[in-house]
């Protein structure tokens, strides 16, 4: 309960979801930058969160890197900017359609 108001488990779990998601990419992201880039874990990591989050802030690092390593850095930051749910729904399969749906009975229990 949260202010006289309770949040359903769907939204918890959207949440959760969000937050590995975007964990998941930012720390691929650096792990493969880290393995392209001569330069301290600490500054890539910066770059990385930086592009996710489309603040425009950098260590220095982004001017010396490799054309992948840009393309990794300007993928990393479409992403942020698209939202990686959105990203995953749009790579996800597509649910099948239901022909017909029962209707929904009440039943009384207890």
């Amino acid at each position: 309960m949260l202010f006289r108001h309770r949040l359903g488990k769907d939204r918890i779990l959207k949440a959760i979801t969000l937050t590995m998601i975007a964990l998941f990419l930012v720390v691929f992201m650096t792990m493969a930058l880290a393995m392209t880039v001569n330069s301290p874990l600490l500054d890539i990591l910066f770059d990385v969160t930086s592009a996710f989050g489309t603040v425009g802030l950098t260590m220095g690092l982004t001017p010396h890197l490799s054309d992948v390593g840009k393309l990794m850095i300007a993928l990393t930051m479409f992403a942020g900017r698209l939202g990686p749910i959105t990203l995953a729904y749009a790579l996800g399969r597509k649910p099948e359609r239901e022909l017909y749906r029962y209707p929904e009975g009440k039943i009384t229990i207890g």
